[in-house]
C-alpha cells in the first residue's frame, strides 16, 4: 500500500530542513544489535560537519531502514555507510558485501517485489528498496544502486542546502 501511494503524483509529503547526519546516525543506532548477532562490525564514516537538505524527517528514516534492512538480510559479512558532501550535494551509500552480485538485476532492484533470490521470500516482501526510492523522489532526491566485485550498493542523492 506505501508504495502505490507514495507513486501517486497528488500524494505529498510535508518537507522542511533536515539534518541528515543525525537523521543518520539515530537510525544507525537502532541496528547495532542486529549487527552484532551477525558479527558484523559496520564501517560508517559520517562527517562532523552538519549537513542539511529538504526532506522529511519520517521519511529519511524509513528510506534508511528499508535500505538498511535489506543489507542486513540480503548481505554478508560487511556493511558500509558513507555520508559524504560535494558541490552541494549529499551522497550518502550504503555498501555491502553479498556473494553473487552477477545474480543481482541493478535495473530491477526498485521495482516492488523484485527479489534476485526467490528463495529469500521468507525474509522479504520486495517492497523495501522500491518504497525507499519512492521517498527519495519524493523528497526532491534520487536512489541509485549498483554493484561492484563483491558489493551491492545503494546511494540516496540530495541538494544540500544551508
Amino acid at each position: 500500500m506505501t508504495v502505490t501511494i507514495l507513486k501517486n503524483d497528488s500524494y505529498h509529503i510535508e518537507l522542511s530542513r533536515c539534518c541528515i547526519n543525525q537523521l543518520l546516525k539515530c537510525t544507525l543506532f537502532s541496528y547495532y544489535d542486529e549487527w552484532e548477532k551477525k558479527g558484523i562490525t559496520p564501517e560508517i564514516l559520517i562527517p562532523h560537519e552538519r549537513l542539511y537538505f529538504i526532506g522529511n524527517e519520517q521519511g529519511v528514516k524509513r528510506l534508511l531502514q528499508n535500505v538498511i534492512k535489506n543489507s542486513l538480510y540480503h548481505g554478508q559479512n560487511r556493511i558500509q555507510i558513507r555520508l559524504v558532501s560535494s558541490e552541494g550535494v549529499i551522497r550518502l551509500r550504503i555498501s555491502n558485501q553479498v556473494e553473487h552480485p552477477e545474480k543481482i538485476d541493478v535495473s530491477r532492484v526498485f521495482e516492488r517485489f523484485y527479489k534476485s533470490d526467490a528463495a529469500r521470500s521468507r525474509t522479504s516482501s520486495g517492497l523495501g528498496l522500491s518504497i525507499a526510492r519512492e521517498l527519495a523522489v519524493k523528497m526532491g532526491g534520487e536512489l541509485n544502486a549498483g554493484t561492484t566485485d563483491s558489493e551491492f550498493w545503494v546511494e540516496g542523492v540530495f541538494k544540500e542546502i544551508d
